[in-house]
């Protein structure tokens, strides 16, 4: 598997029976020729089954998707029906062909699907296996669609995040101005209307220095009856 086949593969069959492996791992070197002979043993008695190989050095969001552990690592991957998700389980039989032929004919129901919907929530792997999954299925769906480069699927992924980044922040940095000269405009329009609010009310001066007078007047007619008297 390349990452231009791993979506079309998924979509054309309803089983798929991936091995992930490394060419630096010793163990998948010695289990090689015991693979090749059951993949051309299952393409003749299963023809709709896919068998596949994945190098993880090469398809690094496969590894992180499925949380590969351990080299090589079997994962069979079947649609109960059309259109459902695929479940996805790590198969638990021996490495030889006759088993491994027999887990696809219907040993495969020994082992419990990863991350079963119905447990989600129930302990942490499932969680990080479904988290995962989705941004791997983000990283290959970016990295088909818009890496013209060959640039490794991760680091395409973190280059075009960053870009998003920028450019976020440059429309962000956009819209701060424009509502930031609009909000000026409303507040000083708002201190404009308070000024001339302000200037054309009505002032009260004389009446002011009317009451001042009546009093002092009454001051003096008081200090005059004191002098009388």
């Amino acid at each position: 598997l390349d990452r231009a086949v791993y979506h079309s593969v998924l979509e054309a069959h309803d089983t798929v029976f991936i091995e992930f492996y490394a060419n630096w791992c010793a163990a998948c070197h010695a289990m090689s020729s015991e693979f090749d002979a059951f993949a051309k043993a299952a393409s003749k008695k299963y023809p709709n089954v896919a068998i596949a190989r994945a190098d993880i050095t090469k398809v690094e969001y496969l590894s992180s998707s499925y949380m590969v552990s351990m080299l090589p690592e079997l994962v069979f991957i079947r649609r109960p029906s059309p259109g459902v998700t695929p479940e996805v389980r790590y198969v638990s039989a021996n490495f030889t062909t006759p088993d491994l032929l027999d887990y696809i004919g219907g040993g495969w129901t020994v082992d419990k699907p990863v991350g079963d919907y119905t447990s989600l929530w129930c302990t942490p792997t499932n969680l990080c296996g479904h988290i995962g999954g989705l941004i791997g299925e983000c990283v290959v769906t970016l990295d088909t669609r818009f890496n013209r480069f060959d640039l490794p699927p991760w680091a395409f992924t973190a280059v075009f995040v960053s870009v998003l980044y920028l450019l976020g922040q440059v429309v962000i940095g956009l819209l701060s101005r424009v509502f930031r000269r609009r909000y000026r405009a409303h507040i000083n329009q708002k201190f404009d209307d308070t000024i001339r609010g302000a200037a054309n009310a009505p002032s009260t001066p004389k009446a002011e220095s009317k009451s001042s007078g009546q009093g002092s007047a009454t001051k003096r007619a008081k200090s005059k009856t004191s002098k009388k008297d």
